[in-house]
């Protein structure tokens, strides 16, 4: 038998999913975090060393539904950047399975630390939400904002563009060279713009980061329908957080069952 110190979040689970009763039904709230594995200057971030983690409840299948913990990263496309999907879907959990040591399939290691740990305060805030209807819950996940870094040999050529520049530039009545100008960072030899004034150069940019400064650590939002709420696009991002490339096991070899696909 397996034993940890009370203090590890495999314990932790034991206490907040473990002993909770099968819901009646699922909650209409999902919650989204991050993790990060590569090194954060001036609050950003490359979008490859950054990977969102979506917590939500599948509707019931097969006498009961998963609590998926899922985790995806991004890639850059013709509008922007595509966050998710089949093709940037890094792993898929059920949290309602117990974590064991070497798990693998939709079952979460129990010594990745790092995940369960995100997973427990995913659900926790759920829970929170549902208890304090007063809180406030997004109507859809917040995306962090996106930069795009050009050399300094390319800035004569930077062109803003997009209703979503077209919409500040009223605002503060200036042209858009003028706004575009104002809103640039000079930071690792590199000029950086909103990524949605300069989606239409995504393939000039040297790369593109994700502001992590303002960007929340947990948040919930409105997930009543599923998967229709965890698609969806925001300025020069889309999100699919349902699509993903991993089987559910307990279509092949029952509920308890581990695959041997790996994180």
């Amino acid at each position: 038998m397996i034993t940890y110190a009370g203090s590890h979040p495999a314990q932790a689970w034991r206490r907040q999913i473990g002993r909770r009763q099968p819901p009646d039904q699922r909650r209409p709230l999902g919650a989204l975090g991050y993790l990060r594995k590569g090194p954060v200057r001036g609050g950003l971030i490359d979008i490859d060393s950054l990977t969102l983690v979506v917590l939500y409840d599948e509707p019931p299948r097969d006498g009961g539904g998963a609590l998926s913990l899922a985790g995806f990263g991004a890639r850059r496309v013709p509008w922007g950047v595509q966050w998710g999907g089949r093709r940037k879907s890094k792993f898929f959990k059920d949290l309602r399975l117990q974590p064991i040591p070497e798990a693998q399939g939709r079952r979460i290691d129990a010594d990745d630390v790092e995940l369960l740990e995100l997973g427990l305060r995913l659900d926790r805030e759920i829970q929170k939400h549902l208890r304090k209807r007063w809180l406030p819950v997004q109507r859809q996940p917040v995306l962090p904002r996106l930069w795009a870094g050009f050399r300094p040999s390319q800035v004569s050529a930077v062109r803003g563009d997009g209703p979503e520049l077209a919409a500040v530039c009223r605002r503060r009545n200036q042209s858009a060279s003028a706004v575009l100008e104002s809103a640039r960072r000079d930071d690792r030899g590199l000029n950086w713009y909103p990524l949605e004034w300069v989606s239409h150069l995504w393939q000039e940019a040297v790369t593109i980061m994700a502001d992590l400064h303002r960007f929340p650590r947990q948040q919930v939002f409105a997930a009543q329908n599923v998967p229709g709420d965890l698609q969806g696009h925001h300025g020069a991002a889309a999100y699919d957080f349902a699509g993903h490339r991993f089987g559910d096991p307990r279509r092949r070899r029952g509920f308890l069952a581990c695959s041997q696909k790996p994180r």
